[in-house]
């Protein structure tokens, strides 16, 4: 390397003069200024992309590149400063308009909807128009999906997904939109050496068709290889703009940290001596999911790596010495043998587990970082049980000053601060933990150079104190520098391993590549088997689940009882199964959002008793209905206005709700009163032969929302705010306005049911509309929907329904007591739930 010595710039256009004749400006950023509680993420930045060349942006994490490019997004508002897109400018933030403009962006946390399928995950992406529609959508992002050969069927839903898979996903999305302007956060952290050159062939295609590209990576060799130019954010701040071919890799990364890296990789521990001879790790014929016979040993104080090409079961075997994945063979630790499979085993015996996710699995997101720290040693900072605030403050400021981590403090909600301050927060529990055993899976993924350099030294710490450190890595500079040995595996096996001086990435890369093919991927399989993991990977499978037990019900009763076949039986039935039906399509609606109403049989009863002051004898029918339309369409707007403009939860806000208007019904209608008119209820409940026309339409209306949730566009964003609210907001969803419309959408659903209820009870008395809230949550349940939002099916409300009912009647027909009226659904829903939680245990591992 050279031993040259940049000065920072003053303003993005230092070198400008060899590129000013590059294009004309694509993205233009002038003046951002943007700030959050407590950090300045970016200080007066301006910045200048052209037509026809990749500019990359570097930094720390921190440094505010993601920040900038939501900024130039439309995901962020900046507190000032100015965005231009290919001569337009983003007047607002929204990233529609930004799309509409020309801008394209692939986020490091893609914006997918887990629970919707790829197609309509690109759909959204790209706008409904130019997908073709929802009906064509699959078909066009097939075509789109293939040239990568990655095995992804535009039909399966994205949760099903790998994540390089997903990562791919969002890169099809974003070069389907053909910009002018196109943004990388991160590409390439979960791609293949092979998928990677595929990404670079793409984005030298935009450069020649004139767009301009926008990367951001902390991989040095990627930027070198890809950029024409490099902007260097530091702090929140620009430090210099730079032709890349003009400076060396160590040039870029003093220039991102700041200072001069004499030394990136502390000294190993079989160069200084420190590596001690008790064996801390001894591993013997270690078998599990996608490898098998593993055997090798740790010394205190000694690094070993775990190398190979990607897939060939490393990131398994440390799951599994971690206790995470089951596994056969023997583990011990300091001579004592460990139960596998047990992660509270693995942590009790000294193992200590870093994953690579650390957002899922590494950290309480929604805790304050001194909380974090001291998660695993709160017995430290207890006395009788009860957690001293004081202790955990002291410990977690000693180790924010000893790592170096960025925070205004320790109290602040960790999920705010950058990646690699999340990972030192990781360590730093780590450490406090004072660990036998560290198993450390990608430690720097997505992780700044200057971070890496800092971690490096944590681990190199670590390892001084005596603890056997086994690390997965994917760089091979990184276990060059770090790590005393590596072993190198090959499709589950180690094949080699490589010690002391001889461990370089030439011989980490040359043992991987000459003893294992280049990672393939099979096209999917057509066999009956995968038919039936995809079918039951679908919303419509609980249907055909409940169809067969209500007829499996109905054959073995109708041959104890013949007169449980007969019309009038199944009129009985139908009739029940209405109203059922209408209150659990109403709860599926907003659940489908991520809502939840516990207010919807309170509602039903208010809407029967205030329209019973109309639809009497002598009254107007109508007036009465308009009353009910009124007052379901006023509730439904109270609950969505409550819950998203004032951001309440779902569950208080509608119990709240619920309890207003039984208080409402019970103030109008002390005692029933009102007789609703013998026509009335003869039209609600008149009949096609034995089948009610209230069942027939309630079926329809459940048909219809079914039809509408697959190819409307209010049904796709319904679910995509249900299945991931944050990623369909920045994919330019209303989200706030979504959820609105579901709560008023289901209120609205109430009104047929009340008016059902009414007919069948003749009379102005809302007391038995009370348990239909609880009906309406169990038919949810039964139809397999996910609480949680995003999945769930109509259909499977109608099957619910009409199982619900059949199971109410069953005590009249096997002369058991009314009790058994109660004890019925709630063993049936026992059993769905556990049925469900298998069910889902297939979909994940199929």
């Amino acid at each position: 390397m050279t031993e040259t010595k940049y000065v920072e710039a003053e303003s993005p256009d230092t070198l400008a003069g060899d590129t000013a004749a590059a294009g004309s400006v694509a993205l233009r950023l002038s003046g951002i200024v943007k700030s959050f509680p407590g950090v300045r993420a970016l200080k007066d930045v301006s910045l200048e992309v052209r037509s026809g060349e990749v500019h990359a942006l570097v930094g720390e994490n921190g440094a505010g590149k993601s920040t900038l490019m939501a900024v130039a997004s439309g995901a962020l508002a900046p507190d000032e400063g100015s965005v231009e897109i290919a001569g337009s400018p983003l007047g607002s933030a929204s990233p529609e308009k930004a799309r509409e403009l020309g801008l394209g962006i692939v986020r490091q946390d893609p914006a997918l909807l887990p629970d919707l399928s790829v197609a309509e995950n690109m759909a959204i992406g790209v706008g409904y128009r130019s997908a073709g529609g929802i009906r064509k959508a699959p078909t066009w992002a097939q075509q789109l999906l293939d040239p990568w050969q990655m095995g992804i069927s535009a039909q399966s839903r994205v949760s099903d997904l790998s994540v390089e898979q997903r990562f791919v996903v969002e890169i099809a999305k974003a070069l389907a939109l053909r910009p002018k302007v196109l943004i990388l956060d991160e590409p390439t952290e979960h791609l293949s050496a092979e998928e990677v050159q595929r990404l670079f062939r793409r984005v030298r295609e935009l450069v020649a068709g004139d767009a301009a590209v926008v990367y951001i990576s902390h991989r040095i060799p990627e930027v070198k290889e890809i950029a024409d130019r490099l902007t260097v954010l530091r702090d929140g701040a620009v430090r210099g703009t730079f032709n890349a071919d003009e400076v060396t890799e160590k040039d870029i990364v003093e220039l991102v940290v700041g200072r001069a890296l004499d030394t990136v990789f502390p000294p190993k521990g079989s160069a200084v001596g420190s590596i001690g001879d008790d064996v801390r790790l001894e591993v013997s014929g270690l078998s599990g999911s996608h490898f098998h016979d593993v055997s090798f040993s740790v010394r205190q104080g000694e690094i070993i790596g775990v190398a190979g090409v990607q897939g060939n079961g490393q990131a398994e075997l440390i799951r599994a010495l971690a206790g995470v994945d089951r596994a056969t063979g023997e583990v011990n630790v300091g001579g004592i043998s460990i139960r596998l499979g047990s992660s509270t085993a693995a942590s009790a015996a000294g193992i200590v587990y870093v994953p690579s996710d650390r957002h899922g699995e590494g950290l309480f997101m929604p805790l304050g970082v001194g909380e974090n720290i001291s998660m695993t040693t709160l017995t430290r900072a207890a006395t009788a049980g009860i957690v001293r605030d004081g202790r955990i403050s002291q410990t977690a400021k000693r180790q924010i000053a000893h790592l170096g981590i960025k925070t205004p403090s320790h109290r602040t909600q960790v999920s705010s601060l950058s990646g690699g301050n999340q990972q030192k927060v990781v360590l730093a529990r780590t450490m406090l933990s004072e660990p036998a055993v560290l198993l450390a899976e990608d430690p720097t993924q997505g992780v700044d150079a200057g971070a890496r350099v800092d971690i490096y030294r944590i681990i190199r710490e670590m390892a001084d104190r005596g603890t056997a450190v086994v690390m997965l890595s994917s760089d091979g500079v990184e276990l060059e520098g770090l790590c005393d040995r590596v072993l190198v595996m090959s499709r589950g096996s180690v094949i080699s391993q490589i010690d002391g001086e001889d461990v370089t990435e030439e011989a980490i890369a040359h043992a991987a590549l000459t003893s294992t093919s280049v990672r393939k991927r099979e096209a999917p399989s057509m066999s009956r088997a995968n038919r039936l993991r995809r079918w039951l990977r679908g919303d419509q499978s609980p249907a055909v689940v409940l169809g067969s037990l209500i007829l499996a019900i109905a054959a073995l009763v109708g041959l104890t009882n013949a007169v449980y076949l007969s019309p009038f039986s199944l009129n009985n039935l139908l009739v029940i199964a209405a109203p059922l039906i209408l209150i659990g399509t109403a709860q599926q609606v907003v659940v489908l959002g991520a809502g939840f109403d516990l207010s919807v049989g309170p509602l039903m009863g208010f809407l029967v008793v205030s329209s019973s002051f109309f639809i009497i004898d002598g009254g107007n029918v109508l007036v009465g209905l308009v009353v009910m339309i009124a007052g379901s369409l006023v509730a439904g707007l109270a609950n969505g206005i409550l819950v998203t403009r004032l951001n309440l939860n779902p569950v208080i806000v509608t119990l709240a709700t619920a309890l207003a208007f039984q208080g409402a019904f019970l103030i109008l209608r002390d005692t029933p009163g009102g007789g609703v008119p013998a026509d009335f209820t003869a039209l609600v409940y008149s009949n096609i032969g034995f089948v009610p026309v209230a069942a027939v339409l309630a079926i329809l209306v459940a048909l219809g929302l079914e039809w509408a949730l697959r190819r409307s566009r209010w049904g796709l964003e319904l679910r995509a705010v249900g299945s991931r609210s944050d990623a369909a907001e920045r994919l330019g969803i209303k989200v706030g306005r979504v959820r609105l419309a579901s709560y008023a959408l289901t209120s609205l659903l109430v009104v047929p049911a009340s008016v059902l209820l009414l007919a069948q009870i003749g009379i102005g008395d809302g007391r038995p509309a009370l348990p239909f809230t609880l009906s309406s949550v169990l038919v949810v349940v039964l139809a397999g929907a996910s609480i949680f939002g995003g999945r769930g099916s109509f259909i499977s409300i109608v099957a619910a329904a009409l199982l619900v009912a059949q199971v109410l009647g069953l005590p009249a027909f096997l002369g058991l007591s009314g009790a058994w009226g109660y004890w019925l659904p709630g063993l049936i829903t026992i059993g769905a739930t556990v049925f469900y939680a298998q069910l889902r245990r297939i979909r994940k591992n199929s």
